[in-house]
């Protein structure tokens, strides 16, 4: 671009505005690019102090032509809001005879910028005859900001409009409403496309209004599992304004709901879920999987009134619900739970065994050396150390008593342990409960398996590039990666005959079932699971050897 003389283009500017010359002036500003920063500060300047009349239509086209110089000098669409606020009709009046698209376009933004009275019905108007898709974002985006509540449904309409755009664009239209049929409209639109989702989540927890706060709720009931994860986060994000809606959850019989209402509640830390919680295991639920989430919730928070309930869960039938009762048990640990276990131990050998097993593959210290005074409980963890404990549980509890002064016993463990005699299989675990990765260590070392745990699926994924395994089972709702996009990454790089991926949920919904086949997992199972269950699927998929 030639250079411009800066004093020629402010003496040009300046004659152009005094005589109201708008074409000239038009061309002149169209080489506001070819001067430096104090010219266009100038230019700036002299078009502030022009005539509204005159000002207006020339910063609109100026707006429109130099997109950038706008965003640069954020104070020349000010100039432009304070002369439109002073002459509203002139604005209104252009928005009806403007032809250039471009032009069009700003006085819509304007518009909605400034909550321009009276625009609605004009703005309502371009919406019903304008074909202009560049024109009608900006309608629908205008619309939105001056809250036209009457435009509700013809934005609804652009959710569905085949434009990647217009949806998005009705999408934030529709957020800003924020009126209870707005976000009736944007749930119904859930489930059809994981990114759109994903924005309408974020346009009610922005909202954060109890109908916004409700909507998320609901997403923990969806049979998608992206938009069940995505609407935990949310919650989980929003802190306390979101447990009370929470706790109402907990008066339901759906356990799909329930388990996901735990998770949140646990991880939000709130001592007032602490009663509604324990009231819920009160009533026995006969879900092992609410079980297990109520306790492995419990484990997050402060139980200190009523903590001694909690030694019930360490008779549950279940494993993993033992495993989690133990986990809460260990994070509240007190002399009235210590007396309640050390009666539990001393009621047979199937009891002690029991607890004493739970406690050491749920990596309990704090239970542990709570008993390790006591005659049977010690005699039972040093057997289960020697002979049957995963070696990374064995030597942490080994690490812990020479530590705490049990040095002699921890040698004793150390000297008659079995050596190992090497894994078959190499088997990834991946569950972002660090709980249930503890009961797949013990189970899958059970079976002769090698078990590698991760929490988070990134670094499965990671670690399947440098050292692959030979079987993976992978959890279904976790947060950022969940255990359907896991395996259709799995399976970029190894097919179902080379590397078997089981996927292993509380979840029974069809959408989840159909889209972990469609991914490519190799069979489905159900939680709680057992070393027997994860026997019966290594052995179906041909990677153990039957008995």
């Amino acid at each position: 671009m030639p250079e411009i003389n800066a004093s020629d283009f402010l003496e040009e500017l300046r004659f152009d505005i005094r005589e109201k010359d708008l074409i000239k002036a038009k061309l002149v500003l169209s080489k506001i690019g070819a001067v430096d920063d104090s010219v266009r500060k100038m230019a700036l300047f002299e078009l502030n102090r022009a005539d509204d009349a005159f000002a207006i239509p020339l910063i609109v086209n100026l707006v429109a032509d130099q997109r950038e110089l706008a965003r640069i000098y954020p104070q020349l669409k000010e100039i432009l809001y304070a002369k439109s606020m002073y002459h509203p009709d002139m604005l209104l009046s252009m928005l009806s005879r403007e032809g250039k698209r471009e032009n069009r376009v700003v006085l819509v933004e304007v518009a909605g910028e400034i909550g321009l009275e009276g625009a609605a019905a004009q703005l309502m108007g371009i919406l019903n005859e304008d074909e202009d898709e560049m024109v009608i974002k900006a309608v629908i985006a205008s619309l939105g900001m001056i809250g036209e509540t009457s435009a509700i449904t013809p934005i609804s309409e652009y959710l569905y409009s085949g434009s990647l755009e217009l949806t998005i664009a009705a999408i934030y239209a529709l957020g800003r409403l924020a009126s209870p049929t707005a976000f009736q409209r944007l749930a119904e639109k859930l489930g059809t496309d994981p990114d759109l989702d994903v924005m309408i989540l974020d346009v009610f927890a922005a909202d954060q209004s109890p109908e916004a706060i409700e909507r998320l709720n609901e997403g923990l009931s969806s049979h998608y599992a992206h938009l069940r994860n995505a609407s935990k986060q949310r919650l989980r994000d929003m802190g306390g304004k979101s447990v009370p809606v929470l706790i109402g959850n907990l008066l339901h019989d759906d356990p799909d709901l329930l388990i996901h209402t735990l998770n949140v509640l646990g991880e939000l830390g709130d001592e007032s879920a602490i009663v509604p919680i324990r009231k819920l295991l009160h009533n026995e639920p006969r879900n092992a999987n609410v079980r297990f989430a109520a306790y492995e919730a419990l484990g997050m928070l402060p139980v200190e009134k009523g903590a001694v309930a909690l030694a019930q869960g360490l008779s549950d039938p279940v494993e993993n619900v033992r495993a989690a009762a133990a986990g809460a048990i260990n994070r509240n640990y007190n002399s009235m739970l210590a007396a309640g276990l050390k009666n539990l131990i001393r009621a047979g050998e199937t009891e002690t065994r029991q607890v004493t097993e739970t406690v050491l593959n749920a990596g309990c210290e704090t239970i542990f050396m709570g008993l390790l005074e006591e005659e049977t409980f010690q005699a039972c963890a040093v057997d289960y150390l020697c002979r049957e404990a995963h070696p990374d549980v064995r030597s942490h509890f080994v690490g812990l008593m020479h530590k705490n002064g049990y040095g002699s016993l921890a040698g004793r463990i150390e000297d008659e342990a079995s050596v190992d005699a090497g894994p078959a299989l190499k088997v990834f675990a991946v569950d972002d409960s660090k709980m249930i990765l503890n009961i797949y260590r013990g189970a899958l070392h059970s079976l002769g398996c090698e078990p590698k745990l991760f929490e988070f699926p990134a670094e499965a994924l990671k670690a399947l590039k440098s050292d692959p395994p030979d079987f993976i089972f992978t959890d279904l709702n976790m947060p950022h990666i969940n255990g359907i996009e896991l395996i259709r990454e799995v399976r970029r790089q190894f097919d179902k005959a080379s590397l078997p991926i089981v996927m292993v949920t509380t979840q029974n919904e069809t959408q989840d079932n159909e889209a972990a086949v469609t991914a490519g997992v190799n069979a489905i199972l159900h939680k709680p699971f057992t070393a027997e269950d994860l026997s019966k699927v290594l052995v179906d998929l041909g990677r153990l050897a039957g008995k």
